[in-house]
């Protein structure tokens, strides 16, 4: 029996996920693939099978998208010509590559004093991180010795 291509064109990958699911319950078809379009956030669904189980699929698929206002369009080509259903199919993926985030480190303002250690070693005031600033944590960011010198 001759393989039929589907397709199903939404907008979203969420309604595109949606609508495959839905499409694979109500007919006996093989999802071939999702593949992102060009602009707009458009999803294509390729499924095969047999034409009536594609045909069933696609009304569905179609219904579906058209109740949540994501259909953009929808084709069942019966029995294609020799090589397109090769094409259809969709390599795999290539990977991503991870991305590695560095940790952010903190700027201290040119014109802030350098942060030096008193002979108790404690800080009190965590705006500045100055042992000589009389500001405790939790009072008025007035009362630091380097407000007015902040950006």
């Amino acid at each position: 029996m001759k393989q039929s291509l589907g397709l199903l064109e939404v907008s979203g990958l969420a309604l595109a996920i949606s609508c495959a699911d839905v499409m694979a319950k109500a007919a006996s078809i093989t999802l071939v693939g999702l593949e992102k379009t060009n602009g707009s956030g458009w999803t294509v669904i390729k499924i095969t099978g047999d034409v009536a189980s594609v045909h069933s699929a696609i009304i569905t698929g179609a219904s579906f998208a058209e109740q949540r206002d994501g259909l953009v369009a929808h084709k069942v080509i019966a029995r294609p010509g020799e090589g397109i259903l090769a094409r259809a199919t969709v390599a795999a993926p290539a990977p991503v590559p991870a991305i590695i985030e560095e940790p952010e480190t903190d700027v201290v303002a040119e014109e802030s004093a350098p942060v030096t250690a008193s002979d108790d070693g404690i800080i009190s005031c965590n705006l500045c991180l100055d042992p000589a600033c009389p500001r405790q944590k939790g009072e008025p960011r007035s009362l630091c010795l380097h407000s007015g010198k902040r950006g």
